[in-house]
């Protein structure tokens, strides 16, 4: 196609021939340099297919899920959106029995932070991969976890996170890599690549099998994967079978311990907020005729989240203060575009950076403060914090996070419960010195660095609320 002369391309930082600004982005935390060239060079559109991941998307596996699919006369994304739609769509996510499964592995958690709270950053990523193992397969998580499915999901999300960074693979920008041998010197990525696709290729096959087996022995608990295989009566073909298995593989992701340890840390740093939290939930759980200091009779659940406005800001607050993936997935130009004058080729790859839309101080005045109450105020912060679950356009497969109604009803029911039993504060060291721990993150799924805190029971009688297990709660989805 002839191009006109007269339309520019965006401006940018200058780069070198063939490999271009590869060497300019960092390798770590490339959402504040693509902040910092955005303020310098101005902001460019968002586009919403995939474009080739040969990393993380061809070599690891992860194109057969939804992530790295590409949408565009896609089948089977379709269907693998048909499945999520049907699974973790609003109105499913609103079923009564699956809101307590979450409340009840809430509760687990809250176990844990009472056993060993100096633990908490481990007891969030094993209690989010025990409950999608119990939704997905029906795998019981009082069971011990026999198979070590929880290790084996985090494993895979640890490749996925890892195979997904920009810039990292030189592969991804010179895709004829691939076909380079792993004994080849220089090859490091290949072999890198095998380790994470035996990783992902566990996820896939082992709570499959898990399924089978408890179909084949008469006692399967109910659960996602269950409903499907029940749809097919036994006739699934093998397409079907990698279609589901890639549907339970894809609702891991590290949003949810990532949200929960920035929500541990925010509470830390953030005295006033955890108080005027932990006074909205203590107004509606303790008794009318108690004391001020009294212990609330029962931890918050589902049905009382309208009538808790702020730690439900709380809980919108933690999304936009470190979003838990900043750059969120690669989007592709499906077509060329002029946008503001500057000419988008088709085939561009672009990035969506969710950390400077959710630091935007025309949006979020004052962007690095933790300040929930904005949101009580601003419909338009409100709104706009949707965004840390990605975003797409009206006419195709919208892109945003398939799993977002799930995730944010696990982080407000696991936040909620731990502003009613504990109180988070800074560390002290050996001489009595508070620690202030700080504000850093990395990762493409992002996640505060290692920092101490305390955890301790608001006072005596809190840890009734989960001292034994109450008549409602449930085993299986």
């Amino acid at each position: 196609m002839a191009r006109s002369r007269r339309v520019a391309y965006p401006p940018g930082p200058s780069g070198l021939p063939v490999i271009g600004n590869a060497l300019q982005i960092p390798q770590d935390r490339q959402w504040l340099k693509w902040a910092e060239w955005a303020g310098e060079y101005g902001a460019c559109n968002i586009y919403s297919d995939r474009p080739r991941a040969i990393m993380a998307g061809e070599l690891v596996g992860w194109s057969r899920g939804l992530g790295y699919a590409q949408a565009s006369h896609n089948p089977r994304f379709r269907e693998l959106r048909r499945l999520f739609h049907r699974f973790m769509g609003p109105r499913a996510c609103a079923d009564a029995t699956l809101l307590q499964i979450q409340e009840r592995e809430s509760k687990n958690l809250l176990r844990r932070l009472l056993s060993e709270p100096k633990n908490f950053d481990a007891h969030a990523r094993d209690c989010t991969s025990s409950l999608i193992l119990v939704l997905a397969y029906g795998y019981p998580s009082n069971a011990g976890d026999p198979l070590g499915l929880v290790k084996i999901a985090q494993d895979a999300m640890e490749g996925f996170a890892v195979a997904s960074e920009p810039g990292k693979w030189w592969v991804d920008s010179f895709p004829a890599l691939k076909y380079i041998p792993s004994w080849i010197p220089g090859a490091s990525f290949q072999r890198a690549a095998q380790r994470m696709r035996a990783d992902l290729n566990r996820l896939f096959d082992l709570p499959y099998q898990f399924v089978k087996q408890e179909i084949r022995s008469g006692r399967p608990n109910p659960s996602f994967l269950l409903s499907y295989l029940e749809e097919k009566n036994g006739r699934e073909t093998a397409e079907e079978e990698e279609l589901v298995q890639a549907f339970g593989a894809a609702l891991y992701s590290g949003t949810t311990p990532s949200a929960l340890t920035s929500f541990i840390l925010a509470m830390a740093l953030n005295p006033e907020v955890q108080d005027r939290a932990q006074a909205e939930i203590d107004a509606l759980l303790a008794p009318e005729d108690s004391t001020k200091n009294a212990v609330p009779t029962r931890l918050p659940k589902f049905e009382q989240r309208d009538q808790l406005p702020y730690v439900s800001a709380v809980v919108k607050e933690v999304w936009r203060w470190n979003p838990s993936v900043p750059l969120g997935l690669p989007h592709v130009v499906t077509q060329d575009d002029v946008y503001r004058g500057y000419m988008i080729e088709k085939g561009s790859v672009v990035w969506a950076n969710i950390w400077a839309i959710l630091h935007d101080e025309h949006v979020f005045p004052d962007p690095l403060t933790f300040r929930p109450e904005r949101y009580l105020t601003d419909e338009r912060a409100a709104s706009t914090v949707a965004a840390a679950f990605g975003f797409g356009r009206r006419q195709v497969p919208a892109r945003m996070c398939p799993g977002m109604h799930l995730a944010e009803n696990s982080v407000f029911i696991a936040i909620a419960g731990i502003l009613c039993m504990f109180r988070i504060s800074k560390a002290v060291d050996e001489h009595g010195a508070t620690v202030t721990p700080a504000v850093e993150y990395d990762g493409f799924i992002s996640h505060p660095r290692a920092f101490k805190c305390e955890i301790k029971l608001r006072g005596p009688g809190f840890e009734s609320l989960v001292s034994a297990e109450s008549e409602d709660e449930i085993t299986s989805v």
